[in-house]
């Protein structure tokens, strides 16, 4: 089965998670139109594809039923363009266990603040590179990642799952990243002890910190910014051994309410974080080295994002006088302009839809929906 033009067009107004707070997370079978918020997600890609999506949230959930992830992706490996606008400028994550689909949509200040963190990070590591011995040899190895993809196989307990964090850093030799940074506010905050979760235990303990800097806009004013950070811990239990993860430091302040720095030692991690234990005792042996971002950097970080976005529209650029023209290479051929909202796709989707109408008649009825809760 495929997503035919008509199907999107009736679902390109998405509707907002918040309105499905309180619904099931896996709904009843009704006999609406099967996948229904698989419609939504591939209208909420197009809208954002035609500039369209001028609520531009930071973080939308979708809670899909069976199948409407294979559904999604059948539907882009169909189109060729709007799949490669999605892996170029679109972020989602998918939680196989959950079958929860998150698209990722960060704003600038969320961008800047997480690029100067990274950067701090990719400094220490340059430091560490340039001296001699083993740590410097290890650190050659690590290198930032950016937001790419990370995958995990299926298991027991969940479908494949596939996430785009906000930041991370891999050793060569690794499949995962050691260390992963997430910058979270709003709907995203209540989401981010799960997203950690998945990452230190989907991955088996390869990934060995994740690190979450939340920023709290819009509760009564407030500029506070907090700290936490994730790690994996082995328990010996009465039933055998037991992978967790914990919390330390735990949502604590580095920025008050008033966008004060607050005394506190930031971000602390180790060179031996940054590759899975093994590859860690195999290429550093008991040697090891702190990379430290103090409370009063990632409240300098944070405060002088903020000031650049909102500088933006004060910000000087180059002017011309006004009777020089400006000439554009013209199109080979020449482009064709359509009138309205809906006609840009409807003609690109028209031959797809007209070779898979046959298949389109025997698919399985289901129904689905959005929810933020746990």
């Amino acid at each position: 089965m495929s997503i035919s033009p008509e199907d999107v067009e009736q679902h390109q107004h998405v509707t907002p998670p918040s309105s499905f707070t309180n619904q099931p997370l896996t709904p009843p079978l009704t006999d609406k139109t099967p996948f229904t918020t698989a419609l939504r997600v591939i209208a909420l890609f197009r809208q954002i594809q035609a500039g369209r999506d001028t609520k531009q949230r930071p973080w939308t959930v979708f809670q899909l039923a069976p199948g409407e992830y294979d559904e999604i992706e059948s539907t882009l490996q169909q189109d060729d363009e709007l799949s490669r606008f999605v892996d170029a400028k679109i972020r989602y994550d998918y939680d196989g266990y959950k079958c929860r689909l998150v698209v990722r949509m960060p704003t600038h200040v969320h961008e800047r603040f997480t690029d100067k963190v990274e950067d701090a990070i990719r400094s220490q590591l340059k430091e560490i590179r340039n001296g001699s011995g083993r740590m410097a040899h290890f650190a050659q190895k690590v290198e930032p990642a950016g937001s790419s993809t990370i995958h995990f196989a299926p298991s027991a307990l969940s479908s494949k799952s596939k996430y785009e964090p906000d930041a991370e850093f891999f050793h060569d030799d690794a499949e995962y990243p050691g260390v992963i940074i997430e910058v979270s506010y709003a709907q995203k905050r209540k989401h981010l002890p799960r997203l950690a979760e998945n990452y230190l235990l989907d991955s088996d303990a390869s990934v060995r910190a994740v690190v979450g800097l939340d920023i709290e806009y819009g509760k009564k004013g407030s500029r506070k910014a907090t700290l936490s950070i994730w790690r994996p811990r082995l328990f010996v239990t009465t039933d055998g051994s037991e992978l967790r993860v914990m919390e330390e430091p735990a949502d604590e302040a580095f920025r008050d309410d008033q966008g004060n720095p607050v005394d506190h030692p930031g971000i602390r991690l180790h060179l031996s974080d940054f590759a899975y234990e093994e590859l860690v005792q195999d290429e550093l042996g008991d040697d090891d080295m702190e990379i430290n971002i103090s409370g009063a950097q990632l409240c300098e970080y944070l405060t002088a994002a903020e000031r650049r976005v909102q500088r933006v529209q004060s910000l000087g650029k180059h002017t011309i006088a006004r009777e020089v023209k400006k000439r554009k290479r013209s199109e080979t051929p020449p482009e064709e302009i359509r009138s309205g909202d809906e006609a840009w796709y409807i003609e690109q989707e028209k031959e797809h839809s007209e070779r898979t109408a046959d298949q389109d008649s025997d698919y399985k009825d289901t129904s689905s929906t959005e929810s933020l809760s746990e």
